[in-house]
């Protein structure tokens, strides 16, 4: 009897416990599909347009990247994700590993008014065009042309001979060992509407020419140079800044007569001096507005940019990354009165600022690509993010193995979104190498990785200080870089084309001088590209873009870390030694 009671006993208690397990497991089935969408073994399913928020950190160390001892890897990191770039609200899926919660030491917070917020929403909607639509100015506006950063021509040149010539050089000056044009130094080649041009301070000359195109160039001797592209002569009165520098301008991509330009060096004569980022009137040349690099509110002490900043010309809003580690966005608040000839802004700027679990060495030098609402930058410390702009959270980040400086390029298929990047060698010397990767750009999913062996000396970093062509045309299946001081006995560089489906090469030029100069394509109207490679010899190399054949060299007697600028068949770019050259495709 006892022995029946206590086997009932005992199969009642079993009873409750295996019901009260099935609960236990139904709740957490239902807790971990139920946050913030669906979260299903490791990933998180939320809407594109409104990104679920980042959870907590908690205390996990951040995930590595593969470093892998061949030259592919072609397994993509977790699972890859197919989604649909551009309608309304599709889902997407975070692996687990990229959520900002799981990187023990990453921190971000926005900043409104010096005042850190635990909430931000603009009372606008920030959502950038494609990148063909960016700029409603014919020509070249900002470094690599648009928000996606895939280009820096214009236009279609009209290639019969397969030469390069000469047609103009103009000189510039130093400040101290600053000389000529640096890296990034690409200039912003535009053609000015007739209403604006009018009200500019052109001179008349060059103001009557009805197809007048301007090169605007700021160099390393403190100066902003106004060209006209034809014949190399000023346009107007150079600005002169009186200190270095070392990124590219960028025109406002409304037509508005409005510049944007960064300073790089802190110094002259051994004195420091302010340093930020200025934008001017360019119907008068006057400075409307300084952002102070040196921010009290800055994480790293240095103060350059060399980043190029984007406008977004629906919602007036400026976009601009510091290597103090600040992202910087907000309303501009631009009157343009052209009636009145007069042009204000009064920038009501919102800061972004994060730590890096990496390193303290947060600054970003390259520039930042947006797709819609979401900007992305990777920086010194070798940390990629994506980051929502309308509410300035982290949407994913991941860690891209060393200090990157060469601007990210974007792609949009029918398949999906990504973004091509890669590392210069900086912390990794002894190991050194560039690992090109390409990333979904939704989800910061590894798709691919090709990596490159690379120097670093004391003198010049090696790997990836260019930023990539993104084929079109002929060469829609490429994506190109050049990869500097890959070459142990001669620090040469690699110029390479990898298939963007699969990360194989599909040609390679070894070239004889290291680059840090980004290569530019150009297109026939039969869509037939060229590629333009410059090189620390001193050489602008002229490549058939399909094959990587070597058609032309053109010595322009000093080092060539500046990228050009193409507008239809003229090539511009600027040298170490104290030159702006103006070159014909013929």
């Amino acid at each position: 009897m006892k022995r029946v009671k206590r086997y009932k006993k005992r199969k009642s208690i079993l009873s409750k416990l295996f019901i009260a397990l099935v609960v236990i497991s139904a709740i957490c089935i239902g807790g971990v599909i139920g946050i913030n969408g669906v979260k299903y073994f490791g990933f998180f399913y939320m809407d594109k347009n409104k990104i679920s928020e980042p959870q907590d950190i908690v205390d996990m160390n951040i995930t590595p990247e593969p470093k892998t001892n061949t030259e592919t890897n072609d397994k993509a990191d977790n699972k890859t994700v197919t989604q649909t770039p551009r309608p309304d609200k599709p889902l997407i899926a975070i692996p687990l590993d990229n959520l900002p919660a799981q990187h023990k030491g990453f921190f971000s917070e926005v900043l409104v008014e010096r005042k850190p917020v635990t909430e931000f929403k603009r009372s606008y909607d920030i959502d950038f065009p494609v990148s063909d639509e960016y700029s409603s100015l014919e020509g070249v506006t900002c470094f690599r042309g648009n928000n996606y950063r895939d280009s820096a021509s214009y236009g279609f040149a009209d290639v019969k001979l397969q030469k390069l010539e000469k047609v103009w050089f103009t000189k510039n000056g130093r400040i101290d060992i600053w000389t000529g044009v640096g890296w990034t130094g690409q200039p912003a080649i535009v053609k000015w509407s007739d209403e604006v041009k009018n009200i500019m301070n052109i001179l008349p000359e060059k103001k009557k020419k009805s197809n007048l195109k301007e090169v605007i160039y700021a160099t390393l001797d403190g100066k902003i140079y106004f060209l006209d592209l034809e014949d190399g002569k000023p346009t107007r009165p150079p600005i002169d800044v009186g200190s270095s520098h070392k990124g590219s301008v960028a025109v406002d991509p409304r037509g508005y007569p409005l510049l944007y330009a960064g300073q790089g060096i802190p110094e002259v004569a051994g004195k420091k001096i302010p340093i930020g980022y200025r934008i001017f009137n360019l119907i008068n040349q006057k400075q409307l507005y300084f952002l102070d690099g040196m921010d009290p509110d800055k994480f790293r002490y240095w103060g350059a940019f060399d980043s190029g900043a984007l406008i977004d010309a629906k919602t007036d809003t400026f976009i601009e990354c510091g290597e103090n580690g600040i992202i910087y966005t907000g309303k501009l608040n631009t009157s343009f009165q052209p009636e009145k000839k007069t042009i204000s802004i009064s920038p009501d700027l919102v800061k972004y600022r994060y730590r890096s679990p990496i390193s303290s060495k947060i600054g970003i030098e390259n520039s930042p690509v947006v797709y819609k609402n979401y900007i992305y930058f990777a920086d010194n410390s070798g940390l990629f993010q994506c980051v929502d702009l309308n509410t300035l959270k982290p949407v994913w980040v991941r860690d891209v193995i060393d200090d990157t400086d060469s601007t990210t390029a974007l792609e949009e298929t029918d398949s999906g979104v990504y973004l091509y990047t890669a590392n210069e060698v900086d912390h990794h010397q002894k190991a050194g190498a560039s690992y090109i990767k390409k990333l979904n750009a939704l989800t910061g999913d590894l798709v691919w990785e090709r990596k490159i062996p690379a120097l670093y000396d004391s003198h010049t970093n090696g790997g990836a200080l260019a930023s990539p062509v993104l084929g079109k045309h002929d060469i829609s299946d490429l994506v190109i870089y050049n990869i500097a001081k890959t070459d142990m006995k001669t620090n040469g560089s690699t110029l390479i084309a990898l298939d963007r489906e699969t990360g194989k090469e599909k040609w390679k030029v070894n070239m004889k001088f290291y680059s840090w100069s980004s290569p530019v394509a150009i297109y026939t109207k039969e869509g037939k590209s060229y590629l333009i490679a410059c090189d620390s010899g001193g050489y602008m190399n002229l490549f058939e873009g399909t094959t990587g054949k070597k058609l032309d060299s053109l010595p322009l007697e000093a080092n060539i870390e500046a990228s050009p600028a193409v507008y239809d068949d003229m090539i511009v770019v600027g040298t170490r030694g104290s030159k702006i050259w103006g070159i014909r495709i013929k």
